[in-house]
């Protein structure tokens, strides 16, 4: 199967918390890591080019993480996301439900985690492989 290039969006106002995160992830060759340190950057960046992965902060300069993801729907409502939270697992749930948030990550994630989101990401790019070629043939009528 041919892998996909990602374009990965982390917004976060101290970069340097991601580093074990943002390192996994660009080991992976077919992924482009670009930065924003406040919501309303990152949310002109989704505006402006395609983005395949939002990975966001808590808390944002500007914003809180949840509400950049509130907003970032908006925008577009098919790039998949994580948010780093310290909520409960049910707290966390309550507050994205309907935001399609792929993945709560840990403060300070680390490379278990992207490894994680990964394996997340590579489900579904096998559970739309097959419909691509529908999709395509389809547009082409």
């Amino acid at each position: 199967m041919e892998k996909m290039f990602l374009k990965v969006l982390l917004v976060a106002k101290d970069i340097t918390q991601f580093s074990a995160l943002g390192v996994r992830l660009q080991r992976q060759q077919e992924m482009d890591l670009v930065s924003a340190v406040a919501g309303n950057a990152g949310l002109s960046q989704l505006k402006s080019q395609k983005i395949d992965l939002v990975i966001v902060d808590e808390q944002l300069a500007d914003m809180s993480g949840i509400a950049f993801v509130k907003q970032l729907v908006r925008i577009n409502p098919l790039v998949n996301t994580a948010i780093v939270s310290a909520l409960t697992d049910e707290e966390f749930h309550e507050a994205t439900e309907g935001l399609g948030v792929l993945m709560q990550l840990p403060p300070q994630p680390q490379e278990k985690d992207a490894e994680a989101l990964l394996a997340i990401l590579e489900k579904i790019g096998a559970l739309l492989q097959p419909a691509l070629p529908q999709l395509q043939k389809a547009a082409k009528s």
